[in-house]
């Protein structure tokens, strides 16, 4: 009888954690490095999931140290729980891919291009690697429409709390830094 006690108090205590989050939790992992400073923010908060719905989202990133060139971008998703549920690598499209995924960040710059780079990087600035210190974003919130989600993945994630963290590693495989996120999803 105690074992169940105590197996519903640490279910309890676990929900309860994640029901306390009243905005967008950012920082650097545990012993990562600290090359650049962060600043965000999202509205609403909770993140309101369902096409058509509206999510603003503010980040200003200063690098203090040069992004070089053969950089790569590690994601780690997983919704938060008793058992924190992992978003796998899933191809979106052809060569397309969302999700716990490795990405080259060169690539990244690519895909994006100045859609991505004219509003958020500083002048003088090349839509590629290295990214110089400096300020990037910053400015206006960028205002992104949510487009139709397939089932799959509002089934998987919403409601709930999302944490992923985002490691750049340098080309010889050294960690520059590692930045955690965590939002509440809502429907």
């Amino acid at each position: 009888m105690m074992n169940v006690f105590f197996f519903l108090s640490c279910v309890a205590l676990a929900s309860a954690r994640n029901l306390k989050i009243d905005e967008m939790e950012y920082g650097f992992c545990r012993g990562s490095p600290e090359p650049l400073s962060i600043v965000a923010s999202v509205v609403p908060f909770p993140v309101v999931v369902a096409e058509g719905e509206t999510v603003s989202l503010f980040v200003e990133l200063t690098l203090n140290e040069p992004i070089p060139v053969g950089a790569q971008l590690s994601l780690n998703i997983k919704k938060e729980g008793f058992i924190s549920i992992p978003f796998p690598c899933t191809e979106v499209a052809e060569g397309v891919h969302l999700g716990s995924c490795d990405y080259d960040i060169d690539h990244l710059l690519e895909i994006g291009g100045d859609a991505v780079c004219t509003p958020l990087f500083p002048e003088g600035q090349d839509c590629m690697l290295p990214m110089n210190p400096g300020v990037y974003g910053g400015g206006d919130p960028v205002v992104i429409t949510l487009p139709e989600i397939p089932a799959i993945i509002t089934q998987l994630l919403v409601p709930g709390t999302i944490y992923a963290d985002a490691t750049i590693s340098l080309a010889d495989g050294t960690e520059m830094a590692c930045i955690y996120f965590r939002l509440k999803l809502v429907k």
